[in-house]
């Protein structure tokens, strides 16, 4: 089965006048239709440039020097304006971090969704406000008929992100990369979030890219797991076997440092230095080129 997203050894520098900074190192995985996929991984690890490099969203300062990204075995890396421009929200789509910022705040719940609808489907007023309702009552939120003329700061933020959500999945695209999608939420609302999701998930078949930096999501919705650290896949197993026997000791020394609820006397662990300094050790022999750049990812 072909892939439904294939990334190959995408190497990604943020550039800042004459000098330059490696952001992702050869970061190289795929992704099956209808497969949810794990990135995890501390802050600063580079999940989230993975996800705006596929979509084709890096910020201006950030150049793609190497490697391919491939969505339907057509090669996305540099696609015109406008060839992106009718990809995103019909195949691929994303689900962003804050649900407080996302919104546009001077229009109505509505059209906003409304708009994609329009755009991508070429829906028509009455029938995408339609749908609207339809998008809405999915993501159960009660009385859509009264949140679709609120504005988004009326909104809850567990309510906002169900809006987004909504938006994501209007067109039923291929891919959502979701880009840490419950980390402004408190932990009740975190869990309904991610049930709504895995629950539209299952039902349309949707390949998800999840980027979190929380362990216990990826338990609870990934089938496969990537473990990054400093822009390099470590690790990339099942979820099961993530869990059951971690192989890299990096992915050890997380799971180490996870509370656990089944064993509140455990001590936790902090990601031990030495392990730290040797990881840095490792990224700078790479930058150098002093070892196979493939040793970088499983």
């Amino acid at each position: 089965m072909t892939p439904l997203l294939n990334i190959r050894n995408l190497h990604v520098k943020i550039r800042e006048g004459a000098a330059s900074v490696p952001i992702l190192r050869g970061v190289s995985l795929s992704l099956a239709p209808g497969e949810v996929l794990g990135l995890v991984g501390e802050s600063s690890a580079g999940k989230t440039m993975i996800g705006k490099a596929t979509l084709g969203i890096l910020p201006p300062q950030a150049v793609i020097t190497d490697g391919e990204i491939f969505f339907d075995g057509e090669n996305i890396t540099h696609i015109s304006v406008k060839a992106r421009r009718r990809l995103l929200g019909t195949d691929i789509a994303m689900i962003p971090q804050d649900p407080m910022t996302s919104l546009n705040p001077v229009f109505r719940i509505g059209p906003q969704i409304a708009d994609v609808l329009r755009l991508h489907l070429g829906f028509r007023a009455k029938e995408a406000n339609q749908r609207v309702l339809e998008l809405l009552d999915d993501v159960h939120i009660n009385q859509p008929e009264r949140v679709v003329k609120l504005y988004p700061h009326e909104l809850s933020g567990g309510m906002r992100q169900r809006v987004l959500i909504a938006i994501a999945f209007a067109c039923r695209p291929r891919l959502i990369i979701a880009d840490e999608p419950t980390t402004a939420l408190d932990v009740t609302v975190q869990r309904q979030v991610l049930r709504l999701i895995k629950e539209l998930q299952s039902a349309l078949g949707t390949a998800i890219l999840f980027v979190t930096h929380d362990l216990g999501v990826v338990a609870k919705i990934c089938n496969r797991v990537g473990v990054i650290h400093a822009g390099r896949i470590l690790e990339l197993s099942s979820a099961q076997n993530l869990f059951k026997a971690p192989a890299h000791p990096y992915t050890q020394a997380l799971m180490a440092a996870t509370p656990r609820y089944d064993r509140p006397n455990n001590a936790l662990h902090p990601v031990p230095e030495a392990l730290v300094k040797h990881l840095w050790d490792d990224v700078r022999r790479y930058d150098r080129g002093d070892f196979a750049k493939d040793k970088s990812h499983a």
